[in-house]
Order: structure tokens, then C-alpha cells, then sequence
């Protein structure tokens, strides 16, 4: 009886504890398009978080097919406020977003989507020869 009691305390303060961790706060989302041509991709999106009490937080973005904030694929390695645009895109339009955790097992916060449009050079040049 007196393990269960213990048991159930431990889990207790534990629930207590995760109920009062602050969740992030995004204060600038990332650029909400960026125009690039393929050969000539650079560039980065960027958010800026942070935490009622500081912290250290944690970053993991994500490249979707479609425009939203849900599902996607992790980046690896993609693990910093700022994300370098892959330079290896093909022509398209590519979704981006990260999603933000601060210590203490607060829910995490997902960023506004990024959208990266890469157009082919070759065929706007050819164009601008009409």
C-alpha cells in the first residue's frame, strides 16, 4: 500500500508539474513566400521563439507537399531556428514549417507555413526572348 501511495504522489507531482510548463511563444513566423529560380537557390526562413521563463528550446522543421502546418516530413538535421533553404529543390512549390518545444513537456507550437516557390531559369529566359 504504502509503494501505490508513493507511486501515486510521484505521478501526481509529475502531472502538476507539466500542467504549469509554459508553452513557446512565436514572436516573427517565417517569410510567408519566397520567389527563387533553380541554379540559383539560397537563402534561409527564420523564426524567433521563446519561453515565459527562458529555457532552452528546441526546433524541428519540416518540408509538407501541401500549404499547411500539418503532418510533413522532418528535416534531417534541421534543427536550429533557421532553416537554409535546400539548394537541391526541382522547380515547384515547397511548404515549410517548424514546430517548437520548450523544456518541460509544455505542448508544442507549430510555425505559420513557409512558402518556397522555385521556378525553372531556363524556361523564364527562353521566355523573355518572346
Amino acid at each position: 500500500m504504502k509503494r501505490l501511495l508513493i507511486l501515486v504522489s510521484v505521478l501526481f507531482a509529475m502531472a502538476a508539474f507539466t500542467a504549469f510548463a509554459e508553452s513557446p511563444t512565436i514572436t516573427r513566423q517565417p517569410a510567408g513566400t519566397t520567389i527563387l529560380y533553380s541554379g540559383s537557390v539560397s537563402g534561409s526562413l527564420t523564426v524567433v521563439a521563446n519561453v515565459a521563463g527562458g529555457g532552452s528550446l528546441s526546433f524541428q522543421w519540416f518540408h509538407n507537399t501541401q500549404n499547411n502546418n500539418n503532418g510533413g516530413t522532418p528535416i534531417a538535421g534541421a534543427t536550429n531556428a533557421s532553416l537554409p533553404i535546400p539548394t537541391d529543390l526541382a522547380p515547384g512549390t515547397h511548404f515549410f514549417f517548424t514546430e517548437i518545444r520548450a523544456p518541460g513537456g509544455a505542448a508544442p507550437v507549430r510555425s505559420n507555413v513557409a512558402v518556397v516557390m522555385v521556378f525553372d531559369a531556363s524556361t523564364i529566359e527562353a521566355c523573355e526572348l518572346c
